[in-house]
Formats: structure tokens, sequence, C-alpha cells
């Protein structure tokens, strides 16, 4: 089974960290919501004939469309698409979109999962970032969303804020788990380039925090996760049991997916592509039957790197036997002594075929997988 990234490129206001494709005009919601209709039913055979496993809506800001909007797109899915009737389906919302009426909506349209970008609980964080809800509207939200009978909810949480003491993250922690969510991604602040909080940093307006606060929120958040009976199965994300995130879950898994809207991506296990990241060019593309993407075929090489990045972050690690079998590719001499290496260093562990990131190893995981690749 496959799944379905629907990228919904709309933001009332722009946080400062993010780098996603997304716009603040709002002119061409109709338009969009056209050309990403056109572009599902077009590319129907993208997945060959796979039934679809999980729906997910991001973006941007998907909780942006009115429900009349997001019930016309489902109806679109569920014509073209054969849907599972277990199906995860997610939608990314900011809190203060999340009124009773409209989680009322959201349910009676089919979604059962929610990724809720709270962030933070504390008003200062959210104002440093450009968040437009406040601490109350977050606690609001998840209380009502239970109410209307959502049980998947996912949390978005940051840390590594200039200025967050450890305590101040641990109350955070606290405040989301007095919520009890299904699952918790959390993430470290990014100064990507480009963005209003890099332009800040660069000019020292903003203080990046030092390596060494970082590594404690990280051990505060796993330990403490960890207390409240989540798995760490990821990285950045934290589930309950039987509550993990399928859709991501294939994206690391290699699984097919298709991508929709500007900026979306795809992959069907031998080719990966990407839409043009300029809503304009996007919808014209799409209007006029241009090229609105643009391809590759992976080759072996490119599919051992992508496995050894994705398999290394997540619980269930890297089989290294079904590594070489899918690819092709054996593991040289250096590759095998870096692995000895790491396992001796404490780094990593070896079960059966597979080798897993220890806890000491998550810190350092990219600088692993990257001395793993072939070159």
């Amino acid at each position: 089974m496959a799944g379905l990234y629907i990228h919904i490129p709309f933001c009332r206001d722009a946080c400062t960290y993010c780098d996603f494709h997304f716009s603040i005009s709002l002119i061409h919601i109709g338009p969009m919501l056209d050309a990403i209709e056109k572009e599902i039913k077009q590319e129907k055979e993208f997945l060959e004939g796979e039934e679809l496993a999980t729906i997910y809506l991001g973006g941007g800001t998907p909780s942006m469309l009115k429900p009349k909007e997001l019930d016309r797109l489902f109806n679109t899915i569920k014509g073209i698409f054969s849907v599972n009737q277990e199906a995860e389906i997610t939608l990314e919302a900011n809190p203060d979109d999340l009124t009773p009426g409209y989680l009322t909506s959201l349910r009676q349209i089919g979604i059962n999962r929610l990724s809720i970008g709270i962030q933070s609980f504390f008003d200062d964080d959210l104002e440093m970032m450009n968040r437009k809800h406040k601490s109350h509207q977050s606690k609001s939200c998840l209380e009502q969303a239970h109410k209307a009978g959502f049980n998947n909810i996912n949390m978005d949480l940051i840390y590594g804020l200039p200025g967050m003491s450890n305590k101040k993250w641990e109350n955070n922690l606290d405040t989301a788990m007095n919520f009890e969510p299904a699952h918790v991604s959390a993430y470290h602040l990014g100064y990507e380039s480009g963005t209003v909080l890099d332009y800040r940093r660069r000019k020292g307006k903003v203080q990046q925090v030092d390596e060494d606060i970082s590594i404690e929120h990280f051990k505060i958040l796993v330990e403490g996760m960890k207390k409240k009976g989540y798995l760490h199965y990821e990285i950045s994300n934290f589930a309950l049991p039987g509550l993990i995130s399928r859709h991501n879950t294939g994206y690391w898994k290699g699984k097919k997916y298709l991508g929709v809207g500007p900026s979306a991506h795809s992959f069907n296990g031998t080719e990966r592509r990407w839409n043009v990241s300029n809503n304009a060019r996007y919808i014209k593309a799409i209007e006029k039957n241009e090229a609105y993407f643009e391809k590759e075929f992976l080759s072996a090489k490119d599919k051992f790197n992508e496995e050894i990045m994705l398999g290394l972050r997540t619980s269930w690690g890297l089989d290294l036997r079904a590594l070489q079998e899918g690819t092709g590719i054996d593991l040289s001499k250096e590759q095998n002594d870096i692995l000895d290496q790491s396992i001796n260093e404490g780094y990593l562990e070896k079960e059966g075929s597979s080798i897993i990131l220890t806890q000491k190893g998550k810190f350092i995981a990219d600088r692993i997988a990257s001395e793993l690749f072939v070159l």
C-alpha cells in the first residue's frame, strides 16, 4: 500500500524559522485547489494501482482550508484512488484554526489524525517564532480536539530556542503530557538559509544556543518521553504503542508515495520527482499541461545511500543484508571498519543483520550515515 501527500502552500504569516514552500498571498487558493485536483487525476498511475494506506495534508497551513474545500478535495481523491478503510488520514493544523465547529467538520470529512503545530506553550517563544496563536489557544484546541473524537493527535514541539533553560523545556514537555498526545514530533530549532531567524542570527539579534544546551534538551526529551511510555521510534518522533505515524514511516521504509502540489516530492521505488516550488508556475503548468516537475531515476548507489540515511534514523535500524540484496552493493572493508569502530565506541549496536543507533549515537546520526555513503 502507498501514501498520498498533498502540499497546501498557504500561510497567514511567515514563521521566523520556516524554510518550507508557502505563500501569504491567499488570492490563488481557488486556482491552486483546481490545479491540485487536476494533478491528482492525471498522476493516478504513478503509484501503479496500489491502494492508499495513508493520506497526509501538509504545508503551509492546510487548516486554512474551509470544510467545503477539504470535502471537495477528498471526494476527488476517493474518486481516483482506492483508499483503505483503515487509512490514516492526517491534517496539519494551527491551534487557532481548530474551533469546535471546524473540528466537527473535519471528523465528518473523514480526517482521523491531527498534527498540531504547538511548538511551545510559552507566549514569548511563540512571539519570537512569529507564531500567531497563544498558549491558551493551544490548550483549548487540544481539549476541544479530544471532545470532538480525535484520539490520534501529534504535537509538534521545538527545543533549543534562544534563552530556553532546561527547566523551561521540561515545563513544555510536562504541559504537553497533560494532554496525553498519541504522538510527539520534537525538533531542534534550525537557522535555515533565507529565513528571518537566520538573518537575525547573522546580525547578532538572536543568540544561537550552545551545543551542550542542545544536547541537554535532547536528553531531557528522550528520558521524559520514555518515562511516559512513548516509543522513540525515529530520532525526532515519539509515539504511544501502536500509534506511530504510518505515513512518515512509509517514507523511512521506502514505500511508494505520490506528492501533489507545489514543492511536493514523489517516489515509486525507482523514480523520484519533485514539483516546482512556485505557486504561479505550478498552476500555469498544470492548466496548460506543461511540465511542472523534475525527475530522476535512482541508481543502485542512490538507493544504497538513501537507505542508510533513512534506516539509521529509526528504532528498527538498518538491515545490512536487505541493503546488500536490494542494491547489489557490498560493504567495503573501509565501511565495515567504520561500523566496527562505531560499535566499539558505543554509537551503534548490532542485532542480527541490522545496525541500530544507541542513545549516544543518535546525537551524531548524520555523521555516521555520511561516513557509510558510497561516493
